[in-house]
């Protein structure tokens, strides 16, 4: 009687401790975890901040939903006592479905920055991004 018992207990505690596959997600915004359903839009921009040993780092971060062909433009303005800094980066982007890419990005020694991402196609703004400090 025991025996039938311990091995019913040991399949319950086998198959509770089997692992589950954790799922895969591609390279997306911070708070955009919707894996199985993309958004209504064409693309999504973001940017990224990073701390390093110097300052700060910003990347200007676009994923495609579908074909993308168009232009991005990214600026940064830095300022801190002392002075400041510009940066405007722009060029062409041409992403396939469900890719993602870095189009630009800036470091600086720190301070408060205001930062914008635009991306647009032949027709329209496709999607943008701002991020203050």
């Amino acid at each position: 009687m025991k025996i039938p018992l311990i091995a019913a207990a040991l399949a319950v505690v086998t198959a509770c401790a089997a692992p589950v596959p954790a799922p895969t997600y591609a390279l997306l915004p911070p708070d955009e975890a919707r894996p199985e359903a993309a958004p209504a839009a064409s693309a999504v921009c973001w940017i990224r901040e990073t701390k390093t040993a110097n300052g700060m780092r910003l990347e200007a971060v676009v994923r495609a939903y579908s074909a993308v062909y168009g232009s991005y433009e990214f600026s940064v303005t830095s300022q801190r006592p002392g002075g400041g800094t510009d940066v405007t980066q722009g060029g062409e982007i041409d992403l396939t479905d469900g890719k993602s890419t870095t189009v630009g990005s800036a470091e600086f020694s720190g301070g408060r920055y205001r930062a914008l991402l635009t991306l647009r196609d032949a027709g329209s703004e496709l999607c943008s991004a701002e991020q203050l400090s």
